[in-house]
């Protein structure tokens, strides 16, 4: 009788849609290595990782060293290979581009970070391939949000005070979504708050050094700044840098994006948790495989947080190579929210 039982389960197991490995590859734009924009794109990679190891999913990381052009051959190369699910991320309409101009088809893409808006997946669909759906962050929360938590974060304001105080915004590569959202977000914040006077807005290009350069001259040009607004953490590093040279440091408020590594040592205020989008977006491809679900959709998430010491377990795991303590195939199940919290309450340190 226990055999016959045993081989039933073995039965089960075999033929069970979960038991099933799925091949995904994902093109990532960032770097492999180290990089002045800092570790986000290989966080979100890692993360990945530990998530397709207990969602048995076999990924393949295809690293565009933010080249455009690179990138737009890796994708086309992916469409011809033989993976059952491509994860792109469409940073300045390039891979619009490629999938609309490449040979072949792939009934199996999946969009991260960077989608393509509605006319251009209308056109991408008419052409024969087959976009699930899509998991992008808010980042007009988080443009607004980091406006709010950097005044917010002034020392005795209050909100009956009468007084502006003068920011700067360093913004990222406005030929990007993410940046073009995030100042959105910023402007939805100074234009309706009185006590914000945004004085300048000019492009950073997400980069630590080129932040550093126009702080430098614009905290001479504007010598009463309170408040830095910065695109990221790269950028929020360098305008403090900036700010420290120039002895103004302890009179200014610095925020940026990401989470990055040490940011708690150098910058007042950063938002994080859409580098975990990756592995949520792995969690749904699981489900559609399965048949849990029809489809992923256009998902646009408010993963955003303002990091405090309440989430250092996950923020050490992020930066670390031990995700493993996270089992994200509960997240599969229906029976847990993907978020910040329920992330960050399974780490153990």
């Amino acid at each position: 009788m226990k055999v016959l039982i045993m081989s039933v389960v073995l039965l089960f197991v075999a033929f069970s849609p979960c038991a099933q490995t799925i091949t995904v590859t994902f093109v990532n734009p960032g770097h492999k290595h180290t990089n002045p924009t800092g570790a986000f794109w290989q966080n979100v990679t890692r993360i990945m990782e530990a998530a397709a190891q207990d969602l048995d999913i076999e990924l393949r990381t295809l690293y565009a060293e933010r080249n455009h052009i690179h990138m737009k051959k890796l994708a086309q190369d992916a469409l011809s290979g033989k993976t059952d699910y491509l994860i792109l991320v469409d940073e300045k309409g390039v891979i619009t581009d490629a999938l609309l101009t490449v040979p072949g088809e792939h009934k199996r893409v999946a969009f991260l970070l960077n989608s393509p808006d509605k006319l251009a997946l209308k056109r991408i669909a008419a052409k024969g391939i087959g976009v699930l759906g899509s998991v992008t962050p808010d980042n007009y929360q988080a443009g607004r949000l980091l406006a709010k938590l950097l005044h917010d974060a002034l020392p005795n304001r209050t909100k009956q005070s009468s007084e502006r105080y003068v920011m700067l915004a360093l913004l990222g590569d406005v030929a990007t979504n993410a940046a073009i959202e995030r100042e959105q977000g910023l402007l939805g914040y100074t234009n309706r708050t009185y006590g914000v006077n945004l004085v300048e807005r000019i492009d950073a290009q997400w980069s630590e050094q080129n932040a550093y350069e126009l702080a430098f001259g614009l905290l001479q040009r504007f010598p009463d700044t309170r408040l830095i607004w910065c695109a990221n953490d790269a950028i929020a590093r360098g305008a403090a840098r900036a700010a420290s040279e120039l002895n103004m440091r302890e009179n200014v408020k610095v925020g940026g994006i990401n989470w990055d590594l040490g940011h708690e040592n150098v910058i007042d205020v950063s938002l994080g948790g859409h580098v975990l989008l990756g592995g949520y977006l792995l969690t749904e491809i699981r489900k559609f495989h399965d048949r849990k679900i029809s489809a992923i959709g256009e998902q646009k998430i408010a993963i955003f947080r303002p990091y405090s010491e309440k989430f250092s377990p996950l923020y050490r795991a992020i930066h670390s190579a031990d995700l493993n303590d996270i089992d994200f195939k509960q997240f599969t199940t229906g029976g847990q929210s993907y978020n910040i919290k329920t992330l960050n309450q399974q780490l153990k340190f």
